[in-house]
């Protein structure tokens, strides 16, 4: 069995680069064509190199939880200051 390599943190990256908005997970596990796990981990990684930051808001899409993680991505590496007055 052949094992074909995803690359979801390259995919993840190009979706946020492509379009400079905030994201949830289900989105992008939609526009990448990636399980939610591949994409969480993905975001993970990038939250920990202090790519991306995270804020709660209200589900829109009307089943599921009551609110939800939005996604933003910095270019730049946010410094550990800014991320600690959000």
């Amino acid at each position: 069995m052949e094992k074909k390599s995803s690359n979801a943190l390259v995919k993840v990256r190009a979706v946020f680069l492509s379009e400079d908005m905030p994201f949830t997970l289900a989105v992008l596990a939609q526009k990448t064509n990636l399980k939610a796990p591949e994409v969480s981990m993905a975001l993970c990684h990038l939250r920990k190199q202090r790519y991306v930051t995270r804020r709660l808001i209200a589900n829109h899409s009307g089943k599921g939880r009551k609110s939800v993680w939005a996604y933003y991505y910095h270019p730049l590496r946010v410094s550990v200051s800014e991320l600690t007055e959000a």
